[in-house]
């Protein structure tokens, strides 16, 4: 049952994180794969243009595996020429990018990189560490992990938020019914922070607890409350709502109820583990990255 608190709640889960005004962003960054169409960038252009806003595109393309074999110096010549021809042919996607944004007048830059799968992680970290946002669009391939390796870079190894959507999604984030997906966590608690410009903008924005463990403290009277009480202090219209998961995978849970209120976008922290020197995603963090059908902001 969708419950209205009052606004004098206490605040202790929330109140203590300063910020949010990073989704009033004034750089863009967006990786794009050598596979996907540089038509992929027009709603990205088209937010840059309403929000006044830099857009860098960060084109990569993967390396040719090292050559393992016998015959080293020949193998090594061979590679050496693959590499150079996928340098020519991320030079000239860059190139047209560069014609395709220009168009727009929007401020820009477009910036290559080949990698080989082991730098991805730390290559994008190091571009996201100066942008407000990461656009990661759904088409980004899936092939070696690729798309896994984008997104942990940019939120575990730079500590910045992603914007999870299909491209068309990305052309505004002027959202009007908002789902927040609470756990009483510091993942989510930095996504909320990112997103506040959003939340104050929207009409209705909702808190969703999924299995709230009624053990925790500094969550106010019922779940939600105390971060329900600190957003309406901000002038968010809100709502709070618990619910079970029963059978279903958190996700699932998540996606079914922002439909169920016309969400237009979903608020949510971001989930991982490690395995040696990577990040690998959580398990619903990798399935609302994969499977929703609404755009995702996420922070870790």
């Amino acid at each position: 049952m969708p419950i209205k608190p009052p606004a004098a709640a206490p605040v202790h889960a929330v109140a203590a994180f300063s910020g949010g005004q990073a989704m009033t962003p004034k750089t863009i960054l967006y990786p794009l794969g050598m596979d996907q169409p540089l038509d992929e960038l027009r709603p990205a252009i088209e937010l840059c243009r309403a929000r006044e806003a830099h857009l860098t595109v960060l084109l990569i393309a993967l390396a040719p595996p090292p050559p393992i074999a016998v015959d080293t110096v020949i193998l090594s010549d061979a590679w050496a020429s693959q590499a150079e021809e996928i340098k020519k042919e991320l030079h000239a996607h860059g190139e047209r990018a560069r014609d395709l944004i220009a168009e727009s007048g929007i401020s820009c830059e477009i910036k290559r990189s080949l990698m080989v799968d082991s730098s991805i992680e730390l290559a994008v970290a190091e571009h996201a560490f100066f942008a407000d946002v990461t656009l990661i669009s759904r088409t980004l391939p899936e092939k070696s992990g690729f798309a896994d390796h984008v997104a942990s870079g940019v939120l575990f190894g730079a500590g910045k938020p992603v914007l999870v959507g299909a491209p068309a999604q990305f052309e505004t984030l002027d959202w009007k019914t908002v789902l927040i997906a609470w756990d009483n966590e510091k993942p989510a608690v930095r996504a909320i922070a990112e997103a506040l410009p959003i939340l104050r903008a929207a009409e209705a924005v909702h808190i969703l607890s999924i299995d709230p463990d009624a053990s925790r403290t500094g969550d106010g009277e019922a779940p939600g409350w105390d971060l329900a009480a600190y957003l309406s202090r901000h002038g968010v219209s809100l709502t709070v709502h618990t619910q079970p998961s029963g059978q279903l995978a958190v996700s699932r849970v998540i996606v079914e109820f922002a439909d169920d209120i016309g969400a237009d976008g979903i608020v949510m922290g971001a989930f991982g583990h490690s395995r040696l020197r990577q990040r690998l995603l959580g398990g619903t963090t990798r399935s609302m990255m994969d499977d929703c059908p609404l755009p995702v902001l996420m922070a870790h």
